[in-house]
């Protein structure tokens, strides 16, 4: 049989757990009365990929405990988070198409080629990453540029340009080739100078900007026989980079006396 002390004891003790939980948040309040309701795990949502060869897919969130799949890359996409994926990409033929630039952003490091025939076949504008403006646009792609690609799919299905080319005049340039030309002057008080090469000329109809880092980086004066790729520069003009100077040899294989006499003055 139950006495008036033992009834009185359960609200003694419920009364003396009041100030502490009058200290606690409303969330662990609700914890330790058992009136929280359960979480519910965050729906995934689609989000757009871009890999650092510029594959772009929508996939869904994974769940952060997932373990990454071996092999993965990180890579800025449009966004500018880094996210992960795996990706490989050929050019699907030989066949060249040809477009124009429709956009492009340097800070996001991508852009589009419209191209009548594939955006028919795929609904889609062709993907362009920044390592092909780099490498084979000369650094710069501009809207209305009138380029041509052999054609890439990504692994959403997407088209992609791959070894694109940009019209210059009547010609198709690859701003990866190396050329062979010679310093044409360098004026050092301007910090420039020129270098003549008759393939070039007969492309650009000019000679090829110099910069003053070029010459000093190579010990480089008039006459001086180099190899050069071309960029655009920001005058839209062919600049050169990657310059090498030439070492002139002897019948021999030996360094001729003057480029001996050079190098030691150097």
């Amino acid at each position: 049989m139950t006495t008036r002390h033992q009834a009185r004891l359960p609200c003694c003790l419920a009364l003396l757990f009041v100030p502490w939980l009058l200290q606690l948040g409303s969330s662990a309040q609700e914890a330790f009365l058992g009136l929280r309701q359960p979480t519910s795990r965050p729906k995934a949502s689609l989000h757009a990929l871009v890999g650092d060869d510029g594959t772009t897919f929508e996939r869904f969130e994974k769940d952060p405990s997932d373990k990454k799949v071996r092999g993965e890359r990180k890579a800025s996409g449009s966004s500018g988070k880094k996210t992960d994926l795996v990706c490989t990409l050929e050019p699907v033929d030989d066949t060249w198409y040809e477009g124009s630039i429709k956009s492009y952003s340097t800070q996001d490091g991508f852009g589009f080629i419209h191209c009548d025939e594939l955006f028919n076949k795929h609904q889609a504008d062709v993907f362009l990453h920044k390592r092909q403006v780099d490498t084979h646009l000369g650094s710069r792609a501009t809207r209305g540029d009138q380029v041509r690609f052999l054609l890439g799919v990504n692994q959403a299905g997407k088209p992609q340009a791959r070894n694109v080319e940009r019209r210059v005049g009547s010609h198709w340039v690859d701003f990866s080739k190396v050329y062979v030309g010679s310093v044409k002057d360098y004026r050092e008080e301007k910090g420039f100078g020129f270098i003549v090469c008759p393939e070039t000329h007969y492309i650009f109809q000019s000679d090829i900007f110099l910069h003053k880092n070029e010459v000093e980086k190579n010990n480089l004066s008039k006459g001086s026989r180099v190899t050069f790729s071309i960029q655009v520069n920001k005058n839209n003009r062919p600049q050169a980079r990657s310059v090498e100077r030439l070492v002139p040899t002897s019948f021999s294989g030996e360094r001729s006396e003057e480029e001996t006499e050079m190098a030691v003055d150097a």
